[in-house]
């Protein structure tokens, strides 16, 4: 075994001997870049996986938790306002963190309040109003949105006499609100209104609430004096959002099962109304059976006239049912004419319906809807079925105006797009492969130009290009040292050169 090791080890040697100076030095290189890959793997290997126990906590809390968590000799790294430690240690982590009471709230409540012999009301009152400061400052960070938050309560001062005018209570809120975060008129009320209720004598609307910025964010509702506008407005946009998202969902539901999954984008707005109007119809009620209202009274209207020349005996020449009149002749045949007209009155029966609008009314809907060019399947005649089948999702009503449906096709993006790790992420196992991807490509270009220029080949030198080692290191082909032997004969013993000739002479 060990001769076979020496053999392999002295062939070894006698390759690396053989070969040029300049392939040495790039394998050497292409040897020591082969080896910091290796290490590097290794290294990223072995490093423990980092995860967040923590996030969003302040200067304070961060020393207080980094303390504690070396104290327990568990390895942590903060990065921004997280914590985080080795995976293997999070759960351990948090229990002794819980245990320590860690991270602190930042206040201890009223438990902090002391009292002393020497103590005025004045001081106690004091104490107080920064516990119930600091209490609803911790309150009020915990919104969503709100980094910090600061408030200020001023008391109205007590008053000797009645007659003199009493000030109310105010109180300021400030707010450090996170990056892109914007708080509705809602919240903002929310906000006052927490402040309002927990001091005595505060109003709504002196509670004044800004962002680090100097907005006044609570200007809107000071000026309204109510929460009317201010629920009305959020209630109004909830139920929107609530109908486009419904329908959305249904909408999308329908085109995956025509253009399947994650090749359909659904963008859904409504045209609503919140005014509310009330409609009084007034109806009238014919008789049962008739096309008529109902007799309330009738009217009898008789006239009488003379007409012709007197003459004659009077009689009765005749009658017409229809006007119900006498005729009579005397004499020279005069004519007395009686008529008659019957007056009708009628009443009918009405019925008052008053009907309210629904709060919300749809005007009509505008959709967009994009689906993915690079499915071939996706022709224009699909989409025209699912304009069709769109519009039909849609419907109509009564109120509703003309829905607008746009369906556009166009190439989508890769659907797995590269997420950016969380601390401690395995990033960094694609760049390590990179790393050793470009060492083993380095190797392989320098056995590549091994091979093309063999050594018994004449390389180039460019010109005003130096080497440290000189060119007689380099191995000789059989015909320079043939010729070398014979220049060396021909100059130190030249009757051996001149026989050597004639013998390949004569040859």
């Amino acid at each position: 075994m060990n001769e076979a090791l020496r053999n392999i080890w002295t062939q070894a040697r006698g390759k690396w001997a053989g070969l040029p100076a300049r392939s040495r030095r790039n394998l050497l290189i292409a040897a020591a870049a082969l080896l910091v890959a290796l290490l590097v793997v290794v290294f990223a290997a072995t490093r423990p996986h980092y995860v967040t126990i923590m996030e969003g906590l302040d200067d304070k809390s961060l020393g207080q938790v980094q303390q504690e968590l070396d104290t327990l000799k568990i390895p942590n790294e903060i990065q921004g306002t997280a914590v985080l430690v080795p995976a293997r240690d999070a759960d351990e982590a948090r229990i002794q963190l819980s245990m320590a009471g860690l991270p602190q709230s930042g206040y201890d409540a009223y438990s902090g309040i002391t009292t002393s012999l020497g103590e005025t009301q004045d001081q106690f009152n004091l104490q107080v109003l920064n516990a119930l400061q600091q209490s609803l400052s911790t309150t009020i960070s915990d919104i969503n949105g709100v980094q910090s938050a600061q408030v200020h309560i001023v008391m109205p001062e007590q008053q000797l006499f009645v007659s003199q005018p009493t000030t109310d209570a105010k109180a300021s809120v400030f707010v450090d609100l996170g990056p892109g975060v914007q708080l509705s008129a809602a919240q903002v009320y929310g906000i006052q209104q927490l402040v309002a209720h927990s001091v005595q004598g505060l109003t709504v609307g002196n509670v004044t609430v800004v962002d680090q910025y100097g907005n006044v964010l609570s200007s809107d509702v000071a000026q309204n004096g109510s929460s009317s506008t201010v629920g009305a407005a959020s209630s109004e946009l909830a139920m929107r959002e609530k109908l486009e998202n419904d329908l959305q969902q249904t909408l999308i539901s329908g085109l995956q099962q025509i253009v399947g999954a994650q090749n359909a984008v659904v963008v859904v707005h409504a045209n609503v109304t919140f005014n509310q109007t009330e409609t009084t119809t007034h109806t009238l009620i014919n008789a049962p059976g008739s096309s008529t209202g109902f007799i309330t009274s009738q009217e009898v209207q008789k006239s009488q006239s003379t007409s012709g020349a007197p003459g004659g005996a009077a009689g009765q020449a005749g009658s017409n049912p229809n006007l119900n009149s006498t005729y009579a002749a005397t004499g020279g045949g005069a004519t007395n004419t009686t008529s008659s007209n019957t007056i009708t009155n009628y009443a009918y029966s009405y019925q008052n319906q008053q009907t309210t609008a629904d709060p919300m009314q749809v005007l009509g809907y505008s959709v967009g809807v994009l689906l993915n060019s690079n499915d071939k399947s996706i022709t224009p005649a699909v989409q025209a079925q699912i304009r069709n089948f769109v519009l039909s999702v849609l419907g109509s009503t009564p109120s509703q105006g003309k829905n607008v449906v746009s369906v556009s096709a166009v190439p989508f993006t890769n659907s797995l797009q590269t997420v950016p790790a969380a601390p401690g992420g395995r990033t960094w196992v694609y760049a390590l492969g990179g790393l050793l991807l470009a060492a083993l490509v380095v190797v392989g270009y320098l056995v590549f130009r091994r091979r093309r220029h063999p050594s018994g080949e004449v390389i180039e030198i460019p010109a005003g290009e130096t080497f440290e080692q000189p060119l007689e290191e380099l191995p000789l082909t059989q015909e320079e040292v043939l010729r070398n032997q014979l220049t060396h004969l021909a100059q130190h013993r030249p009757e051996d050169f001149a026989s050597l000739l004639r013998t390949w002479l004569s040859e």
